[in-house]
């Protein structure tokens, strides 16, 4: 919460009050990859939904599945962006000489 001179209330963070905070360094061309990548899919599957829909209207409805299974690999691509935004990478420490492997 922020108190109306613009600081933070006492006992708690500024980051506290971001939803998400800011992706770690050097992730943000991902994010920015994954958005265009989003924008290009969901472009792609309206225009494929016009496609399916004058096909319908047009009488040849058994060419519609066709569109929707390519829909639904898109959808899938989708869904692998969003997996790949929320990963986090692993930070491997440095071995002390007295660790053991």
């Amino acid at each position: 919460m922020i108190e109306s001179g613009g600081r933070a209330a006492p006992g708690r963070r500024r980051d506290e009050d971001a939803e998400g905070g800011p992706p770690p360094p050097g992730q943000m061309p991902l994010v920015m990859a994954a958005l265009a990548v989003g924008v290009l899919l969901m472009a792609l599957q309206l225009w494929l939904l016009t496609v399916a829909l004058e096909l319908y209207l047009s009488g040849d409805g058994g060419r519609v599945w066709q569109l929707a299974l390519v829909s639904g690999a898109i959808f899938a691509g989708g869904l692998a962006m969003l997996a790949v935004l929320r990963r986090r990478p692993r930070v491997r420490r440095a071995a002390r000489s007295g660790d053991i492997p």
